[in-house]
């Protein structure tokens, strides 16, 4: 085979693995990490000093918010909460009670 067609044939298949190994990557880059159990779900999207926590309870149809959960203080207070009434309906963000020192 003439060599200026191997060289065409490689620089096609790093191309091509180059792309895969990329695609891979970009998969794998927003990965989100979620639990669940009979009651509560939570959901960290990308650790870093910015992540909120989101926990949810079925029953009660409330999400809430922990801001800042992987920074200071390992007592993490909830930031805020939503209850969910109506799917589509609006939504009121309410702060979370303060709580009490035992």
């Amino acid at each position: 085979m003439p060599e200026k067609f191997l060289r065409v044939r490689h620089a096609v298949r790093d191309g091509l693995a180059l792309v895969g190994i990329f695609a891979l990557g970009w998969a794998w880059h927003g990965r989100t990490v979620q639990a669940a159990s009979d009651d509560v779900m939570f959901q960290m999207h990308e650790v870093r000093p910015s992540s909120a926590l989101l926990v949810y309870h079925p029953s009660e149809k409330t999400l809430y918010v922990y801001q800042g959960a992987t920074t200071g203080n390992s007592r993490v207070q909830c930031t805020y909460r939503y209850h969910l009434t109506d799917a589509g309906g609006v939504m009121n963000r309410e702060n979370c009670p303060i709580p009490t020192l035992r």
